[in-house]
């Protein structure tokens, strides 16, 4: 928001001259010659951030962004200008101060000052100070600043306890005695300012909680010296922060919708209070602690050791913080153990010390063996579709019909158990018949060999691994476990998965489930952007994919 106030300055004979009047600036006195080469002084009370102007260069250039481990996911984080218009909701605090003192610099010398107070379009000069200033024609520094600021011989001081209304201003302009010229003091804030925000791909059920720090003792500046000729700012003395809160609430957006079930990062969560600071603060010396916030599975912990580091804040500016949140999805890697995507080479690990992922933990081991479960990070047999056979034997295989979600038996023991056959003593996965789902499943091969001991074969998945699925907080919010019903959740993150380490996931494709629901129908899973859809088909008609599972 942007308040004006203005007066003439009058210019006489070959020296320009700085005169106060009352004259008002809509109706000047034209018969006075000398008015039209005045100088014509305004006053404009900028809020923060009102002068950010991007160029298209620097609009498209993504800002630098720092990637940060919080344990249950990570932070990308980077540091945006944010420009008042974005942002009307948060007015810049008006300044009842309107006394100024201007001064007039040629080749970095001062030609003289005036002080005086504003009142709408009028100056009244104070008692005792010069009525004008005598500068040659030519280039002309101006500065302007308000009774916050503490002139020091030519330099101009700010202690922490103005910075909020502390303004100096500077405009360069050529002086002539021929014309009248504008000189427009932008009154500027000299402190900065700033808050956070996170953004995320899927809904922010609860507050986020932290503390913006220092990163070391006594690195804040307290008091900053401005210098007319350089137009710089210097840190003059520093001190330690008071860590103060820095809360976000939960987000508003609409669950699941908003973000397209989890492609686009559209759920925000935004600091309502601003932090202010001296200028030349530098990102590096500030940090911030997280205190509680679950986002995806655990509650956030840890600490972005460091806001930005090419950060120096400059006056004026009002700065976001913007941390965006991705989730840390966890894999079971050949050798047996599970960790994170930064342990492949493609995600930043040496070669040397690199891992191979072979699936995506849908549960993690709770300590009893093989209570852990993965999901293949591809479909068996080069994703072919595949019928249900209904030749010879082949048309029960279950000694146990039913729905998907019975969670007597796992995929594991209908796939290898041979009690669980109809027979009672059959191991499907070893049935003839390359084609037979089981079979598929239970001797996949990923890319590279299995080393870990503790990773059992692969089977074909039923309720007891679709449910943990489901009720990963990644992919699914709301359960039903009828067939043929979706269950609304962030089915993109699945794929975003699977894929961000090299494996393949075709949603809305049919994956065969290890269950029968008849003699005559087989149970199947689709994977869907919102949904998990569970339904039936007709064996020897209806076509699926296998997907195989593996325990840990």
């Amino acid at each position: 928001m942007k308040t004006t106030t203005k007066s003439i300055l009058v210019a006489c004979g070959l020296m320009a001259v700085l005169a106060s009047c009352s004259n008002d600036i809509n109706t000047p006195n034209s018969s006075d010659k000398e008015q039209s080469k005045g100088l014509q002084f305004s006053f404009t009370e900028e809020g923060y951030g009102e002068d950010e102007v991007l160029s298209r260069a620097a609009a498209n250039k993504a800002p630098q962004t720092e990637i940060v481990d919080l344990g249950d996911c990570e932070a990308e984080v980077s540091v945006e200008s944010e420009p008042a218009e974005k942002h009307p909701q948060a007015t810049t605090r008006a300044i009842t101060n309107k006394h100024y003192t201007i001064r007039a610099y040629q080749a970095g010398v001062r030609k003289g000052e005036i002080k005086g107070t504003f009142n709408g379009a009028t100056f009244t000069p104070d008692a005792g100070s010069p009525n004008d200033i005598y500068v040659e024609p030519g280039s002309c520094d101006f500065l302007a600043f308000n009774d916050d600021v503490t002139p020091a011989g030519e330099n101009l001081t700010v202690d922490e306890s103005k910075m909020q209304t502390a303004r100096i201003a500077s405009f360069t302009t050529t002086i002539t005695a021929q014309k009248q010229q504008q000189v427009n003091f932008e009154m500027k804030h000299v402190c900065a300012r700033l808050r956070t925000q996170f953004v995320c791909q899927k809904h922010m059920p609860n507050n986020i909680t932290a503390t913006l720090e220092e990163t070391a003792a006594n690195v804040i500046p307290a008091s900053v010296s401005y210098n007319p000729v350089t137009k710089a700012y210097t840190a003059v003395t520093t001190k330690s922060m008071t860590p103060q809160n820095s809360n976000s609430p939960a987000s508003t957006e609409a669950i699941y919708t908003a973000s397209n079930y989890g492609q686009n990062y559209a759920y925000t969560s935004t600091c309502n209070k601003y932090y202010y600071f001296m200028p030349t603060t530098s990102g590096t010396h500030l940090k911030l602690v997280f205190n509680a916030g679950t986002v995806f599975v655990k509650p956030m912990v840890g600490t972005i050791p460091q806001i930005g580091t090419t950060l120096s804040m400059e006056p004026n500016k009002s700065y976001m913080v913007k941390i965006k949140l991705r989730p840390k999805f966890r894999y079971l890697f050949s050798d047996g153990t599970t960790g994170s995507r930064s342990e492949p080479t493609y995600g930043g690990a040496p070669a040397a010390t690199a891992k191979t992922p072979i699936g995506l933990v849908i549960k993690e081991n709770d300590g009893t063996p093989s209570s852990g479960i993965a999901m293949a990070l591809e479909d068996a047999d080069h994703s072919n579709l595949m019928q249900w056979h209904t030749g010879a034997g082949m048309a029960n295989k279950n000694k146990y019909l039913g729905q998907i979600w019975n969670d007597e038996y796992s995929g594991y023991e209908l796939t290898w158990d041979p009690t669980t056959h109809s027979s009672g003593s059959f191991v499907k996965a070893n049935t003839v018949g390359g084609l037979f789902p089981y079979v598929s499943a239970g001797h996949y091969a990923p890319s590279v060999p299995v080393t870990g001991a503790n990773v059992s074969k692969w089977f074909l998945p039923a309720g007891a691994e679709l449910v943990p699925l489901l009720n990963h907080t990644y992919f699914a919010q709301a359960i039903n476990y009828g067939a043929g019903h979706h269950t609304g959740g962030y089915g993109w993150f699945l794929k975003q998965a699977v894929t961000e380490v090299g494996g393949t996931l075709t949603q809305g494709v049919a994956l065969f489930a290890a269950t029968e629901s008849s003699v005559s129908w087989f149970d199947f899973y689709t994977l869907n952007n919102n949904s998990i859809y569970v339904s039936v088909g007709q064996k020897g008609v209806h076509t699926a994919r296998v997907r195989p599972f593996v325990r840990f």
